[in-house]
């Protein structure tokens, strides 16, 4: 498998599709012999990972956002509007922003439009690099297009040939993440975020940035902020809260959707739910801490043969996490929940 901040990689990707496999009864299943049982526990473990994604309100506003800002600038010359996806760790950017790109580039070659035509890159990704400079950061745009990159090169060469090679691949969308390595405290850094700006206004593409707090790396402050701050709308992506009757239905959509990717043959639809506060108390509302625990209490139902979620033990987990909290004191969610797997 192809890393997807290359073409070809981005391309493999887009083209990847994850079928639901056929749903069986657990005797089905007991009847299946060694080697059909295996490849039926592949591919629903695969669909569960890569192949079902849920649609949350947060990311169908977000990629709502992205179509309305794609559609405008393809009609401006300058001051083209953007967008930022800033959250903590383990709320779901990176891949919100890979499924928004994805997303984008089927629909292009749904409806045969140009951007997706022969020899057409619609989406660009792109992660930004530690420390990162100006012409570190062109470098991972001439990756990812597969243009070479000669030692001679100046950061003006590299910005012409990348900023000239979108515009003829009718690039319509760059997706940028890790963005927070982007701190402006750091010289190599400002160029960096200017040169972002230069090339935005030098092809025709739609720029989304996503990173940890980006709000706190100085990108939205001072004059240089000040541009961005007004033409980029900023995404912040939390954890589900549980404090209305609306967010308790928004949390136990989650969970169903979840449930039902887990492809479990012996799973009742919404026998999750009596777990809900207790599963919302062990991950804090964070998406990506919830779909970890409930893939690995899938994999411990498959291997032991029981085939549905074991409830009892969700309790089981928060009551030694209450008793370590009270033991050593409170400590940070994300790291409790990596004690508790190990």
């Amino acid at each position: 498998m192809t890393e997807i901040s290359t073409k070809e990689g981005w391309r493999e990707h887009v083209n990847t599709v994850y079928e639901r496999p056929v749903p069986v009864t657990a005797r089905e299943l007991r009847a299946m012999s060694f080697g059909e049982r295996a490849l039926y526990n592949q591919g629903r473990a695969q669909f569960s990972q890569a192949g079902a994604f849920v649609r949350t309100p947060h990311f169908q506003a977000f990629q709502a956002a992205v179509r309305d800002r794609v559609m405008l600038n393809a009609y401006r010359r300058v001051g083209k509007l953007g967008l930022i996806l800033s959250g903590e760790p383990g709320q779901g950017k990176t891949t919100s922003l890979v499924e928004v790109g994805k997303a984008h580039e089927r629909r292009r070659r749904e409806t045969q439009h140009p951007a997706a035509g022969r020899g057409k890159i619609p989406v660009v990704y792109v992660a930004v690099p530690a420390q990162c400079s100006a012409k570190a950061l062109m470098h991972e745009f001439a990756r990812f297009l597969g243009l070479p990159v000669l030692n001679r090169m100046t950061y003006g060469d590299l910005l012409d040939m990348v900023a000239n090679a979108l515009r003829r691949c009718s690039t319509e969308l760059v997706l940028i993440d890790d963005v927070h390595h982007l701190d402006l405290k750091y010289r190599q850094n400002i160029e960096a975020s200017d040169m972002l700006k230069q090339l935005s206004e030098r092809c025709g593409g739609t720029f989304v940035y996503a990173g940890i707090a980006v709000e706190s790396t100085g990108l939205l402050d001072g004059e240089r902020g000040g541009q961005i701050g007004k033409r980029f709308e900023v995404h912040v992506a939390v954890p589900f809260p549980l404090s209305n009757t609306v967010e308790k239905a928004r949390w136990g959509d989650l969970l169903l959707a979840l449930e039902n990717s887990l492809c479990l043959a012996e799973q009742t639809a919404g026998s999750i739910l009596p777990a809900a506060a207790t599963l919302h108390a062990l991950t804090g509302g964070e998406i990506g801490l919830l779909k970890d625990l409930l893939q690995f209490a899938a994999l411990r139902a498959i291997e032991d043969g029981t085939e549905k979620l074991d409830l009892s033990s969700f309790e089981r987990d928060l009551g030694r996490r209450q008793e370590l909290a009270k033991g050593l004191g409170t400590i940070p969610r994300r790291t409790r929940a990596r004690t508790n797997a190990a």
